[in-house]
């Protein structure tokens, strides 16, 4: 009977290792992925606009990240508050690749979601198109990877999962644990389970421990 329990035990850590090793590697290779679709920004600007500023601070320039969502193109998605509202002068950069110029071409500072546009010529040929997810939804618990450069730590991810999608302050918005810090925003939320783009990163609510917020990516998919 003992001996019958013991291989009972076996056969379900074999079977679950079977299980585990090929998602775990899944997942790598997504967040691999994430690195040829990535970009750093860096913003500067003259004579900001109000929703350039912060508490009477003019802020000059400052850094974030996007990614490509239409390679052909050289069409890249971020954050609103990372590319600016305009009158702002924006350089882009792929892994191991120098700045180069893009141009603002859609914003919306109420969604937060903005889109530059690089000459696709000037794209490295490993470069990659980020796929997004266009359904409204996604379930809560679901495995994900904030993607981008926090603190300018470049081209890293964190962990997390899904918590909740919500609405807050008036917009819809995926509530996550995976870590975002200043330089995610505008990088990818990536599905670890699909490898899709759920989101863009967008803000941690402030005084909290380890709560996120993300753009939800089916809204780029109807903007594009």
């Amino acid at each position: 009977m003992i001996i019958k329990q013991n291989l009972i035990k076996f056969i379900s850590l074999i079977l679950s290792l079977f299980f585990i090793f090929p998602v775990n590697a899944l997942a790598q290779s997504f967040i691999d992925d994430a690195a040829n679709y990535t970009v750093r920004f860096r913003v500067l600007v003259d004579h900001p606009f109000v929703e350039d500023t912060n508490e009477d601070e003019i802020i000059k320039s400052w850094l974030g990240a996007g990614f490509v969502v239409d390679k052909s193109s050289g069409l890249i998605v971020t954050n609103a508050h990372v590319s600016g509202v305009g009158n702002t002068f924006i350089k882009i950069a792929f892994k191991g690749e120098r700045f180069i110029n893009a141009e603002l071409i859609y914003v919306d500072p109420e969604l937060d979601i903005a889109f530059v546009k690089v000459n696709p010529k000037q794209m490295p040929k490993s470069s990659k198109q980020g796929i997004l997810s266009c359904s409204k939804t996604i379930k809560s618990g679901t495995a994900v990877a904030a993607y981008g450069h926090p603190k300018d730590l470049k081209f890293s991810a964190s962990r997390g999962i899904i918590s909740k999608q919500r609405f807050l302050y008036g917009n819809e918005v995926i509530q996550t644990d995976a870590a975002i810090n200043s330089g995610n925003s505008g990088g990818a939320l990536i599905n670890l389970e699909t490898g899709l783009i759920v989101g863009i990163n967008k803000a941690t609510i402030e005084e909290s421990s380890g709560i996120g917020l993300a753009v939800p990516s089916y809204l780029v998919c109807k903007i594009l």
